[in-house]
């Protein structure tokens, strides 16, 4: 199951959503990740969705709490209304920097798709906002006053050159083309595409032309989104045979929104499961309560039966004992009852009286 875009993925998906600009944000929702809904004249409402390492375009509204994050209301405040006037991704980074506009004000929304996912606003001087997370590096630090930085470069899929694929290689030529930002998928695709050995180690010149031939071959494909039978979504054509979707977004949705969506049932089972353990628990508790409280209650009234039972016998010693009250201290009593064969003892400190019955 795909659960992140490569930064050659995020090419595509960024050319597929440029549809996008032009229209504005008419609610902003904070799920698990984030939702904008979007309406254009001429595509109606639209759902942008974000996750932790994935944007695309959903069909269908998730789950949205009741309570709105923090973070959600600052994106509401200034965002709702606004028109999206761009839409980029940067230096061929799994980072894609969304502008809203009006006349009188610009923010730019950055969606950093790798680790564990962020979402930055800033204001048009690209000074810092808010973030789902703060954080900081040696190289950059993403807080609240700070200007926004991109990480340090790195290699740009989008705009690699014939020199990129000149591989000095070190490991594997699969692995090598991943490091360039093609990740596993597309590496051992440009090797299918050329008729290379993914594993081999060592590449020849005319080789090293022929990936930068495909390479450029492959920017130009147009989009023929598929969900593989091993899970991969991919919005061009890979060597096997998948199921066909019209868009890129279509095939993330069939797949993905369907995970995030059991996510969400299996958490709220195990809440439900939790809740019910814990109901379980207090009746069985009560149970016991209620088990001891009778047994309490058979004792106490067998306790009566006995007293009712013998009760002129009990009479006659309680009247004795009272007599000799009038004569004597309860330690003294205590001292001639001593080997009685009913009264088992008596308690000067606090006049109990054990007797046998």
């Amino acid at each position: 199951m795909k659960t992140e875009l490569t930064a050659l993925d995020v090419l595509y998906i960024v050319e597929e959503l440029q549809q996008l600009v032009g229209s504005r944000v008419d609610r902003i929702y904070q799920p698990d990740g984030f939702l904008i809904q979007l309406h254009k004249a001429q595509l109606g409402k639209v759902l942008l969705r974000i996750e932790k390492n994935i944007i695309w375009l959903t069909a269908s509204k998730p789950e949205v709490p009741e309570t709105i994050p923090g973070l959600c209301a600052i994106l509401r405040k200034r965002l709702e209304g606004k028109k999206l006037i761009s839409l980029q991704q940067m230096n061929g980074e799994r980072i894609i920097r969304i502008d809203f506009a009006t006349q009188q004000e610009t923010f730019h929304v950055y969606v950093e798709l790798f680790a564990n996912g962020n979402l930055i606003l800033a204001d048009k001087e690209d000074k810092i906002i808010a973030a789902v997370e703060e954080r900081a590096w040696k190289d950059r630090a993403i807080k609240r006053g700070l200007p926004y930085m991109l990480p340090p470069s790195k290699m740009n899929v989008a705009t690699l050159e014939q020199e990129n694929f000149e591989l000095h290689l070190t490991d594997s030529i699969s692995k090598h083309l991943a490091t360039l930002g093609f990740g596993k998928t597309y590496s051992h695709e440009l090797c299918r595409r050329t008729g290379i050995e993914p594993n081999a180690k060592t590449i020849t010149t005319e080789q090293q032309k022929k990936l930068y031939k495909e390479y450029q071959k492959m920017l130009s494909d147009k989009i023929d989104a598929q969900v593989y039978p091993d899970g991969e979504i991919a919005p061009i054509k890979l060597a096997s045979e998948g199921t066909k979707y019209p868009t890129f977004s279509a095939a993330i949705d069939s797949q993905f929104a369907t995970n995030v969506g059991q996510q969400k049932v299996d958490r709220k089972r195990q809440t439900y499961l939790k809740q019910r353990e814990k109901v379980e628990n207090l009746i069985a508790l009560q149970g016991k309560s209620i088990k001891k409280n009778e047994e309490d209650a058979l004792e106490q009234q067998r306790i009566g039966e006995l007293i009712y039972e013998h009760y002129q016998e009990l009479k006659e010693i309680m009247d004795e004992i009272n007599k000799a009250k009038m004569s004597l201290s309860l330690q003294e009593i205590k001292a001639r009852l001593k080997g009685h064969p009913k009264v088992k003892d008596v308690n000067p400190k606090t006049s109990e009286i054990v007797v046998e019955i």
